[in-house]
């Protein structure tokens, strides 16, 4: 088999349901699993890696047990996220609207820090310009989020390890430093997203997990049964 027969090409729309899909078999909070898909799509949509770093959390989310809500400590200025689970696919929303009445937020040892800075940029929209930085042993990464768009300063070591998060208010990116994620953007809209086959066969596997129906008690934790029919 060559090179060329393992290229998976899909469209934005395919990664955002099939995302959706997977993060609901896992049993991430109804809403919360939207956010998260979004924010793989947004990542993924730039090329940077959305899909993976989703394939590699479903790994170890997948080993939790039920979805507790981290805990807040917010003295007026600074709120720090704390909980069993620390991963950016259930702490970014909850973290930016925090950050977005003008505090600080900080969230310790996060995994998949990326998609705190889709949640960023994605609110930014429509809300305040974010600055998003995020700091592992290994190196220290930035972005400056608004207008639905980033700007990034990326470390690649520690891109996908487990850091220090902190949001903040900040300005908005120039145009010119944040092209060449809307040009990668365009492309993907124009021309479909090529996905590793092993990463995206993860996820698919997740998503016919999905549960029927999507009941409280369903959304209770991971472990609970599931319908490999759909």
């Amino acid at each position: 088999m060559s090179a060329a027969d393992t290229v998976i090409r899909i469209s934005l729309a395919e990664v955002l349901q099939t995302c959706l899909k997977a993060l609901e078999g896992l049993g991430l909070p109804q809403g919360l699993d939207y956010d998260a898909a979004a924010n793989v799509t947004w990542l993924e949509a730039r090329g940077l890696g959305g899909i993976s770093i989703l394939a590699r959390e479903l790994e170890g989310l997948e080993k939790m047990g039920a979805w507790l809500m981290p805990d807040i400590d917010d003295d007026g200025n600074t709120a720090t996220i704390a909980g069993e689970i620390t991963s950016a696919a259930l702490l970014a929303p909850g973290a930016v609207d925090w950050a977005e009445s003008d505090r600080t937020v900080r969230i310790a040892h996060c995994s998949a820090p990326m998609l705190v800075m889709a949640e960023a940029a994605r609110r930014s929209a429509e809300g305040k310009a974010l600055t998003v930085t995020w700091t592992s042993e290994r190196g220290k990464s930035s972005a400056k989020c608004g207008g639905g768009e980033a700007a990034v300063s990326l470390d690649v070591r520690s891109a996908r390890e487990p850091s220090v998060v902190t949001i903040r208010p900040g300005k908005r990116p120039s145009p010119k430093d944040g092209r060449r994620l809307v040009a990668f953007h365009a492309q993907s809209l124009r021309d479909g997203i090529i996905v590793d086959p092993v990463d995206w066969g993860a996820i698919k596997t997740m998503a016919k997990r999905v549960l029927v129906p999507a009941s409280a008690q369903s959304r209770s934790g991971a472990g609970a049964e599931v319908d490999d029919s759909a």
